[in-house]
């Protein structure tokens, strides 16, 4: 008993330290056991002894029914549990494989029958599939499922098996139900990656690490915040009492692959590529067990690969075909490694320290979405972080008794990239006749991005109405700051009627033409903080199951003025409720309406109010046929701009409806409809000021000028995997609008009174060139998506085969002819020629398939001191089985409103050719 006091008063201590210093991670990565102990005409039956013991781990914990036969335990490591109920003169009751999942509540609710002499049941446990606690829409994607599939390693892909949830254009950052993709929140075991400034995903993950991906989409609960898209929670494997680990080596070439299909309609050239003859190796290891068998355990993951990509192309140009659709590969070296230890320091007490680390060298990005050579094309490291990695932290949970739980967690996260021209350093041209950039990188630098990060949350169980029933409440902070250092090679961009590569740099102007000559690079160091405060009841009331909350959101950011930029305080109510239909808690309809707010991004106070504003601050000379004029200078930043106190994030109101129903033990299907719309979205002005500064503050719009909504029908299956077979299947029927994708500067209103010249409409107010055709369907919109990924294995006495088909029907994505213009500025808006979304590119579909083999050459028995028996396998993965090389990217076509509009300019324009990877490994 000292022990326990002891340290539980050290656990106590340890929570406050986290949350003196700095405080994020909302929600809990720990799931909930509970229910209600009745007798065989269904009357409570208090005093009933209930102990749970962790079938991986150990460990126990008890409790005693009250008076309506209810207990309760909270803060459980996900896992298969068992469950042991006992009372004097009643027959003893045991549920195996009893299985707690992250955020989700599993309910065990026995009836115990008079026993005359000592009699017992026992039962198998079931997953949580329907949970009328939670009615968030959240599709949870498994190791048990990703392990079988073919899939894309990384959680991104994986985040796309979700309805609602697609990958525009392969951005490797994913939309979600109408919202923007930097609109998502990204947590790994609840520490928010999400990069501070773009809004976009900041960290990438060790693959063999993740246990499960939850992916909320839907009807998200108070516990959430600073996000419109989805909540992506990334849960990580943790050790248990027996060793386990794994080895993979994963290998493919290129040569094994199909070849590109077709030939570019503008050159007549081949879209085949060079192949190249080289097995690309992947090392993935892992390895979990106990340090203190049922208190400490340990787990790590290492992989590393030097992975040459196929050869990419550059667009092509209609009028100097010989100089570009370049090929070009990118080899990149990559090192993700992570290491978690948990301690159950006693059975209501749980530490968790964990590190984990990305760096990744050698991407090469066409940030212009329109290269027509590789040396426009910017090479890209990122994420070396010494030390402990890029992202550290420790959590802790407790509960106190049977009416109190807390949890806390702790967190530094950081993010570099370092950004260079990949193929010599040449200064950027961009040709407007036909929208393509050449000669020259879009970046040339630096950015860095740390963040420290915690929350301290409670929760208090009671009664209302006769029923058991969750308050909870919670605090979460962040300390960011932002650091940026970069430029366009040589500190210039030209900007001419059109470009001739063969001619050189200095030898393409025209009168007219416009050189943008930078002042002024120097670093810019940006800081913010962000509180959130919210609080829920959880309760029920007959047949209905109510989530009633509010969150309150406060975010502020200074310049490196170190001047206040933005300052404000929301706050948002939650509202959820099911009607448990067949009161067995298997059948539900469920309702909720949300208001989600947007953080704004701290790009506004790099961008915007920055003292140094990055690729910004300008001489801009015009060529007058001999020589380069001075025309005007371009000063923005803080010094200049008249900083908006009012500024507001953007949000949404959401409303969903669905229906659910769990079948068996094991699977589920739902239908549901959701419906957003966006409100005081964010925009700048641009104009020149009487000085000649320029002013681009941004401010809040109502929703009949900058518009956003959505709506959808999302029908699913789910089965968890039993006699031998799991299935995810999801189809969404969905629409969005809008006049603006972007999170601050869409262009729409800028410029007014000022003269813009465009190809084929002359000239023209510049605000009315910006804003003409903008309402319609945007870049990521796809009616139709169908998602199917299932496996099945066959046990055999010497080997278990599994097949793994996963099939995936979509939409082509919307375009419009569109060519850009330059504003009095130097930036490059587009103007459309049609409304936006007006042509949509073909439906197609993509069918891969996986076959693993495995089996025990030690059979069951042997090897038991590693925890178990080898397993030796091989896996073999085809993508794009039927070679479908349909047009499936709108940024790789031609745009421009000429006798080319819509083809393809590139062979990435086109799905990846059918191809090959396969796997060994070693299981134990």
């Amino acid at each position: 008993m000292r022990f326990r006091s002891l340290a539980a008063c050290l656990i106590l201590g340890l929570a406050a330290l986290l949350v003196a210093p700095a405080l994020l991670a909302d929600g809990t990565q720990l799931g909930t056991l509970n229910g209600r102990v009745l007798d065989q005409d269904g009357k409570a039956l208090p005093g009933a002894t209930v102990e749970l013991t962790s079938a991986e781990q150990g460990f126990q914990r008890s409790a005693v029914s009250d008076a309506s036969g209810a207990f309760n335990f909270p803060l459980l490591q996900p896992g298969p549990y068992i469950v042991k109920i006992t009372l004097a003169g009643f027959q003893s009751y045991e549920a195996t494989n009893v299985i707690v999942s992250s955020d989700k509540t599993t309910v065990v609710s026995p009836s115990l029958k008079l026993a005359a002499a000592s009699e017992a049941v026992t039962v198998t446990g079931e997953a949580p599939l329907v949970d009328k606690s939670n009615t968030t829409a959240t599709t949870s994607i498994t190791a048990d499922l990703v392990e079988k599939i073919p899939v894309g390693r990384n959680y991104q892909t994986v985040m796309t098996f979700a309805p609602g949830v697609n990958s525009a254009n392969n951005s490797g950052n994913p939309n979600s139900h109408g919202a923007l993709n930097s609109n998502n929140l990204y947590l790994f075991d609840g520490v928010d990656t999400t990069d501070v400034t773009t809004g976009t995903f900041g960290q990438n993950f060790n693959f063999e690490a993740i246990q499960e991906v939850n992916v909320s989409t839907t009807g998200i609960s108070a516990e959430y915040g600073r996000a419109q898209g989805a909540i992506v929670n990334v849960i990580t494997k943790s050790g248990t009492n027996q060793v386990h680990g794994s080895y993979k080596y994963l290998f493919r070439n290129d040569e094994w692959n199909a070849q590109n299909k077709g030939a570019n309609p503008i050159s007549g050239a081949p879209f085949a590529r060079t192949k190249f003859d080289k097995v690309v190796g992947t090392h993935s290891a892992t390895l979990g067990g106990p340090f203190w068998q049922d208190h400490v355990w340990f787990f790590g993951a290492y992989e590393t690969v030097n992975n040459p990509s196929p050869f990419n192309q550059t667009l092509t140009s209609d009028q100097y075909p010989d100089f570009s659709g370049q090929n070009y590969q990118q080899v990149t070296h990559t090192r993700l490694w992570d290491g978690k230890i948990s301690g159950q320091v006693t059975p209501s007490n749980l530490v968790v320290a964990q590190f984990n680390s990305d760096p990744i060298t050698g991407f090469v990005v066409d940030y212009w979405g329109a290269s027509a050579d590789t040396a426009a094309l910017t090479g890209q490291d990122q994420n070396e972080c010494p030390g402990f990695g890029c992202l550290t932290q420790v959590s802790w949970s407790g509960v106190f008794g049977s009416r109190v739980s807390a949890e806390a967690r702790w967190a530094r996260q950081n993010g570099n990239i370092f950004v260079r021209p990949f193929d010599g350093h040449g200064s950027p041209f961009l040709d407007l006749n036909e929208g393509l950039f050449w000669n020259g990188a879009t970046f040339d630098g630096l950015v860095e991005r740390p963040r420290t990060q915690a929350n301290l949350a409670g929760s208090v169980y009671h009664e209302l109405f006769g029923n058991a029933a969750q308050f909870k409440a919670g605090v979460d902070y962040q300390l960011l700051r932002s650091e940026a250092l970069f430029t366009y090679p040589n500190n210039e961009i030209f900007f001419v009627q059109s470009f001739n590569p063969a001619l050189g740099q200095n030898q393409n102007f025209q009168v007219g033409d416009e050189w943008d000559k930078l002042t002024d690079p120097a670093l810019s160091i940006s800081r913010g903080k962000i509180w959130g405060f919210y609080a829920l009841e959880k309760f029920e009331a007959g047949p209905v199951s109510l989530n009633l909350g509010g969150r309150v959101e406060k975010q502020t950011s200074t310049s490196d003025l170190n001047s206040t930029v933005i300052d404000t305080t929301k706050f948002s109510p939650r509202l959820s409720g099911a009607w448990d239909v067949s009161g067995d808690g298997k059948t539900l309809v469920s309702a909720g309406w949300g208001r989600y707010y947007q953080f704004l991004i701290q790009a506004i106070a790099d961008s915007v109010f920055s003292g140094v504003p990055q690729q910004t601050n300008r001489d801009v000379f015009i060529w007058d046929g001999a020589n380069w004029a001075f025309d005007h200078s371009v000063r923005a930043g803080g010094n200049t701009q008249p900083i908006n106190t009012g500024l507001d994030p953007s949000y949404t109101d959401e409303f969903n409806i669905a229906i659910q129903r769990q079948i068996g033990n094991t699977m589920a299907v739902s239908a549901r409809g959701v419906y957003r719309k966006w409100y005081n979205l964010v925009d700048d002005v641009k104009h020149f000021d009487d000085a000649g500064n320029l002013i681009l503050t941004p401010q809040n719009f109502p929703s009949d000028q900058v518009k956003r909504s959505f709506k959808a029908i999302e029908l699913t299956f789910e089965k968890r995997f039993a006699a031998n077979w799991q299935a995810l299947i999801n189809y969404t029927l969905s629409r969005a609008y809008t006049n603006s994708i972007s999170d601050y500067a869409s262009q729409l209103f800028d410029f007014a009174g000022e003269t813009c010249n465009v190809t084929g409409i002359g000239p023209i107010d510049c605000a009315q060139a910006a804003a003409t055709n903008r309402f319609g369907l945007p870049y990521y919109d796809r009616t139709h998506v169908l998602n199917l990924f299932t496996s099945y294995t066959y046990s055999l006495p010497i080997v278990n085969i599994t097949a793994a088909p996963a099939f995936t029907w979509f939409s082509g994505l919307p375009y419009q002819p569109q060519r850009n213009f330059v504003f009095p500025d130097g930036t490059q808006p587009t103007y459309y020629y049609a409304p936006r979304g007006s042509s949509r590119l073909p439906s197609t579909y993509q069918l891969d398939f996986a076959l693993e083999t495995t089996f025990k050459p030690f059979g069951n028995g042997a090897m038991s001191i590693i925890g178990g028996p080898i397993e030796l396998g091989f896996k073999a993965e085809i993508f794009n089985v039927t070679n479908q090389q349909e047009v499936v990217r709108q940024d790789r076509i031609r745009l421009v409103p000429d006798a080319n509009f819509g083809v393809p300019t590139s062979r990435t324009a086109l799905q990846v050719p059918r191809a090959y990877r396969f796997t060994g490994l070693v299981r134990f």
